[in-house]
């Protein structure tokens, strides 16, 4: 019996959801890597790019610039620049629906990472205590020899179904915490880059 095959086996029932629970987890964390990587972009350079253009009248290559770069601090800027001749109360819901856009594909799924992380150690708990009634059961109904093997299995599968609970649960915290300091960190560049820009065109 292989060691997968052997986990899974000495970790009982609740083995597989905590399995099931632990491939949508790594779906979800392989899925928000890849869209944070598409859309969470952040040009170097790009603001005092734009705004040295802006300062210097030349708003065609600036919007150039922006369309060419991609993320949303560059589709909060390029929205800007073609909103321009607008009043800014106007302009600034252009940039709030843009960076929505934006915020909201990349919190997709945030939520069941979150699910998880609470789940699963709880499905482990759960594990650990069918496995010691199983282990109490054994010494009070067994007698012998076959005694000492039904305790330990009992055991095995509460250990196991905690552990495997509690490691799940560890892996998606972390990825949780990551992609929502990610996002932050995201909106808080692209306010702040909007904010700047609009101040130059509109000479706040």
């Amino acid at each position: 019996m292989s060691g997968f095959s052997h986990i899974m086996h000495a970790g009982g029932l609740v083995m597989y959801p905590l399995l099931l629970l632990s491939i949508i987890a790594g779906t979800i964390i392989i899925d928000r890597l890849i869209a944070f990587s598409r859309l969470g972009r952040r040009p170097r350079g790009l603001l005092d790019k734009i705004s040295a253009l802006c300062k210097a009248g030349d708003y065609e290559r600036a919007l150039a610039d922006c369309k060419h770069a991609s993320g949303p601090v560059a589709a909060a800027l390029s929205s800007i620049l073609e909103h321009k001749e607008k009043p800014v109360e106007i302009n600034e819901r252009f940039v709030e629906e843009i960076g929505e856009e934006y915020f909201v594909q990349l919190e997709k799924h945030l939520s069941i990472l979150d699910t998880t992380t609470t789940i699963s150690p709880l499905l482990g708990l759960l594990g650990t205590i069918v496995g010691m009634i199983g282990a109490f059961n054994a010494i009070s109904v067994h007698e012998g020899i076959g005694n000492n093997d039904a305790v330990l299995r009992g055991v095995a599968e509460a250990l196991y179904a905690t552990a495997t609970g509690i490691t799940i649960a560890v892996i998606c915290f972390i990825a949780y915490n990551y992609f929502s300091a990610r996002i932050r960190q995201i909106t808080s560049e692209t306010e702040i880059s909007a904010t700047k820009l609009l101040n130059i065109l509109y000479g706040k």
